[in-house]
């Protein structure tokens, strides 16, 4: 049982509680008054909470719809939390710092212990075996052997917590960084669409079992998607004799199959069971939304590049790593600018190759000119893909190539020379893992265009 303040029975029934909600860090912040009794202590508990007893309250590594009903059963309502990410890791590097402190106190008392001990033998002075000191002696010895240790292991221990201290402002301005908090607003998109994928899916399993014409075969394809199980007992689901008497757990597919429940009684089961699912993943959708809003507010306020791509386009230049590189192509992923294709950095030494550069790796960006953006749009103008039959040629359907797994064929380049202009072609892999050029049999035929 945790203690958060001592009080009578009577003050019991008067505790009071104050929840917050970070969205720096995420998590769900619990106050209590007084101690907690028993069993809410346990359902605290059970719901993830922890205690933090430099801070004195219980707090949530993640916000979860649990938790939030949680802490709204106990507080009524969840507020603000009144501290930054960076303020609370400013208080925790002043408690590491203090340990720091006394533990390095606590060194310097055992050196001193150590010298007092030492300073009470002659120089040089080697124990007389046999004599009356002997056992005075040796018992000195070990006790400056042991304030040795002592002394070692609390500096190294002061070191420990000075590094920790360090550590924590690190950390707090890390998750500050544009960079970290673009590729947060991209974890959390990601698990937006996650949680909207889950209600359409779920919405559209409620219209086919609230279906007019919803029958045996149909309740049997409809189920066969879903992952209901239970135990259909013979009191709840009676049967004729003829039929499976089993009462243990099975499918909601399985039952249909064996005629233990009927398509209603299925319908009946499997629609409170969306409705929840729906009404769960939209609390999620909501709160990864307002995630969302204040993440995509706090990289606008700092004004970095990371908000700008829609400026991006080919011609122009981007930093990163402390070199200008120019944009040769620009790659998108739901309508937003992904990542930009660009010439190898200098020092990789690998000129004439290109790699595809993150957004979160770009520091600032430079608009082309307008001669600079017609040059470049020439440049990344890619060749034709030429498609004539061929000595040792594989003849296939523009079917059956795109049917061929990516790993098993791709597209070359090859450069312009004194006698044709440059052009790509079409490779695939044959038995014998040998490449193989490429004829498209009904598509236009395209020769290698000369200069």
């Amino acid at each position: 049982m945790t203690d958060v303040s001592t009080t009578t029975p009577d003050e019991q029934y008067g505790q009071e509680y104050r929840a917050t909600y970070s969205p720096d860090d995420n998590k769900l912040r619990l106050y209590a008054q007084y101690r907690l009794d028993e069993e809410t202590y346990a359902k605290v508990s059970a719901a993830g909470y922890k205690w933090a007893p430099k801070q004195k309250f219980f707090v949530a590594p993640a916000w979860t719809p649990a938790r939030e009903d949680l802490a709204l059963s106990l507080a009524g309502e969840i507020e603000d939390e009144d501290s930054t990410l960076f303020e609370r890791q400013e208080a925790r590097a002043e408690r590491f710092t203090g340990y720091s402190d006394k533990r390095a106190a606590e060194s310097e008392q055992a050196l001193e212990q150590v010298d007092a001990v030492a300073s009470s033998i002659p120089m040089g002075q080697p124990i007389l075996v046999g004599h009356h000191s002997e056992r005075r002696a040796r018992r000195d010895q070990q006790k400056i052997e042991n304030g040795m240790q002592l002394a070692e292991m609390l500096f190294e221990r002061a070191e420990y917590w000075e590094d920790r201290a360090k550590a924590s402002i690190r950390h707090a301005k890390y998750k500050e960084q544009p960079a970290v908090r673009y590729r947060r607003i991209k974890k959390i998109k990601a698990d937006l669409r996650k949680a909207e994928k889950y209600i359409a899916d779920a919405e559209k399993s409620l219209k086919l079992w609230r279906s007019e014409h919803l029958n045996l075969n149909m309740a049997l394809v409809i189920s066969g998607f879903d992952n209901f199980s239970g135990s259909f007992t013979l009191e709840k689901y009676p049967r004729p004799a003829e039929k499976s008497q089993y009462e243990g757990r099975m499918s909601l597919w399985s039952a249909l199959k064996e005629e233990i429940v009927t398509p209603e009684q299925a319908r009946d089961i499997s629609i409170p069971c969306y409705e929840r699912t729906i009404r769960h993943h939209q609390r999620w959708a909501r709160h990864y939304s307002n995630r969302l809003t204040y993440e995509q507010a706090m990289l606008d306020d700092q004004g970095s590049v990371m908000t700008r791509t829609a400026e991006f386009c080919v011609g122009g230049k981007v930093l990163s790593r402390g070199e200008w590189l120019p944009i040769l192509r620009i790659n998108k992923s739901l309508g937003e600018v992904s990542s930009v294709e660009t010439p190898y950095y200098s020092f990789m030494d690998r000129e004439g190759a290109t790699m595809l550069l993150p957004v979160d790796r770009i520091t600032d960006y430079q608009a082309p000119t307008e001669t600079e953006a017609g040059a470049a749009a020439v440049a990344a103008k890619r060749p034709p893909i030429v498609n004539y039959p061929g000595d040792d040629f594989v003849s296939m359907t523009k079917a059956e190539w795109s049917k061929k797994h990516s790993d098993y064929k791709g597209v070359r380049a090859v450069a312009a020379s004194e006698t044709h202009a440059a052009y790509r072609y079409r490779r695939v892999m044959v038995p014998g893992c040998k490449l193989a050029n490429v004829y498209i049999s009904d598509m236009k035929t395209v020769e290698i265009p000369q200069k």
